[in-house]
């Protein structure tokens, strides 16, 4: 197939953004179309999770946990996936991820691997354009490693006046700094 071919496919199924049963349909058609939609669906994963599909996207998301990570260690579960989904995330939803994480039924799970979730999303190979963050929100997402180019490129925050100050002043300092 063409580069012509491919970026006109693009232009197309980009148009079905708004429609899941076409995409998840398309989806299925070829590699190349995968290639194409992967990007599209992921782009902000939140708009198309349908409440009692979180384990479904979680699994997704440890799978993105390195080999030697401690979830990982514990489960035993790690397999490759096909593509790099996190990466083609341009929308950081912390609400939806804690709302994910908290259908893991152990606390103690749940308190190993909450950084590393937030690690995998926050990273130097993703840049986000949205930030959701929600209600009471503690988490100093700006101390963790990559979070300067993760956010560079931010142009809507929604937040709660309830959050940690300090996460809100770190972020400002990120986005001070990349303005200038």
């Amino acid at each position: 197939m063409s580069k012509l071919n491919r970026d006109v496919f693009y232009m197309v199924l980009h148009e079905l953004q708004d429609d899941k049963k076409a995409l998840y349909s398309c989806l299925l058609v070829n590699k190349t179309w995968s290639e194409i939609i992967i990007p599209i669906l992921w782009k902000d994963p939140w708009k198309y999770l349908k409440k009692g599909n979180e384990k479904s996207l979680l699994k997704v998301i440890t799978t993105n946990l390195s080999l030697n990570s401690t979830y990982n260690i514990i489960k035993n579960s790690y397999q490759k996936p096909l593509f790099d989904y996190i990466s083609y995330c341009r929308h950081l939803n912390l609400y939806e991820i804690r709302r994910i994480i908290n259908t893991i039924n152990e606390d103690s799970e749940m308190i190993i691997f909450k950084d590393e979730i937030l690690g995998i999303f926050i990273n130097e190979n993703t840049k986000y354009t949205h930030l959701y963050i929600p209600y009471q929100f503690d988490n100093q997402i700006h101390l963790i490693p990559g979070a300067k180019h993760c956010f560079s490129e931010l142009k809507f925050l929604r937040c709660n006046t309830s959050i940690n100050d300090n996460v809100l002043s770190g972020l400002t300092e990120i986005s001070i700094k990349q303005k200038e």
